[in-house]
């Protein structure tokens, strides 16, 4: 599809600043020669202050950060006591102050896909300008999804370096709403040094989800489809269900790779089955048992071009989702189809779909950047903020 221009495509004009006039900033280069950690800590410096200056000065929509590939040797660094990320670290010093930014890579502006890079940054913008691009189609109004997501904090006290990435609320079509961070107070983890909740912890969640929904509908959800990439250990079931105390129905969902997993489509030519020469069918579903089944997220579609299949990424043969129901009534369909609907709502990409539901995408990657928030008072934020 070619790109109309914002205007036409989304009924609204998009302004950008003339260089040199309040709303563009320069923002002054770390010194040559210094090591990846000095100029890393050096740029994240300069970015943070002309951000500052520039939002003092004409307080924009979005904030643009563009960065030269020049720069790629100061975008991260990690040594045995500390691991700094650039982008994440901006973000969380914009997210405490209500600024909602869009990082713009050089490699990205000269990628030969001139509409594909237009038709991600018009929504980009749009969506972070606190609009909706567009929304699922749905029944059930009263649904509310939640994604579990977890960062360490490394350098915080032990036993208060977990982050719960958690409370991300998306209403049933699909948009976000409120977001929340909390520490996990009594984290237990397994053996691959994965973190659980305690009970007590659990039960905190499900009442913050109860109260996210409540401020952003002025009512509770009869139905909670809580999405979380490990499984669900019988105290977090059992303080989910307290902490979620007047909710009608509430369904307990994991969702992961299985990196060994992979399968062929086959299709009926000259009346012999012959190995198709796409993927699966994106959407396609094989049940395993009552509680599981495979649920192919990527995968072939039909092209917008009668006739033709479209594979997003066009190379490797794609892993199913293995997807396990520990708790609910909803059938195994109805869930498979709630998380292809909610892959489909990442805002802040150009791909036709995600890999994993928005809830899990989103709360992993704003978990990381929570982390790096200097206080995690009992305060909600608008998610589009951290994307």
């Amino acid at each position: 599809m070619n790109f109309p221009g914002f205007n036409n495509a989304f009924g609204i004009s998009l302004n950008i600043p003339r260089q040199n006039s309040h709303g563009w900033h320069f923002c002054p280069e770390p010194n040559q020669g210094v090591d990846s950690k000095t100029g890393t800590l050096q740029l994240a410096h300069n970015i943070t202050k002309a951000i500052e200056a520039l939002y003092a000065s004409s307080k924009p929509n979005v904030i643009i950060v563009f960065i030269p590939n020049r720069w790629q040797n100061w975008r991260r660094y990690e040594t045995e006591e500390d691991t700094f990320d650039l982008h994440n670290f901006v973000k969380a010093f914009c997210v405490q102050r209500g600024i909602t930014t869009q990082f713009l890579e050089e490699q990205t502006i000269v990628d030969k896909l001139k509409c594909r890079v237009w038709w991600w940054l018009s929504v980009a913008l749009y969506s972070k300008a606190m609009r909706t691009p567009w929304v699922l189609e749905t029944l059930d109004s009263d649904t509310a999804f939640v994604g579990l997501g977890f960062s360490l904090r490394h350098k915080a006290q032990n036993g208060k370096h977990i982050v719960l990435g958690c409370s991300h609320i998306y209403n049933s079509q699909g948009e976000g709403l409120k977001f929340r961070l909390s520490k996990i107070e009594n984290p237990i983890f397994d053996h691959r040094k994965n973190p659980f909740m305690s009970q007590e912890d659990a039960r905190q969640v499900g009442e913050t989800i109860r109260s996210l929904f409540y401020e952003s509908r002025s009512k509770l959800p009869k139905r909670v489809v809580v999405h979380k990439l490990t499984p669900f250990r019988d105290g977090e079931i059992r303080g989910l269900f307290d902490g979620l105390s007047g909710v009608d129905e509430i369904d307990l969902i994991e969702i992961n790779f299985d990196s060994q997993l992979r399968y062929v489509a086959s299709k009926y030519k000259d009346s012999k089955i012959q190995i198709d020469s796409f993927p699966i069918k994106r959407g396609t579903i094989v049940q395993l048992d009552d509680y599981s089944a495979l649920v192919w997220a990527h995968g072939s579609i039909n092209s917008i071009q009668a006739g033709r299949t479209y594979f997003q990424g066009g190379r490797r043969i794609p892993a199913p989702l293995i997807v396990r129901k520990y708790a609910g009534n909803a059938s195994l369909d109805v869930v498979a189809s709630e998380i292809l609907g909610l892959s489909k709502m990442d805002w802040n990409s150009a791909d036709m779909y995600s890999q994993l539901p928005v809830t899990l995408n989103s709360s992993q990657k704003i978990a990381q950047i929570g982390s790096l928030l200097q206080r995690l008072d009992p305060v909600s934020f608008d998610y589009r903020l951290f994307i």
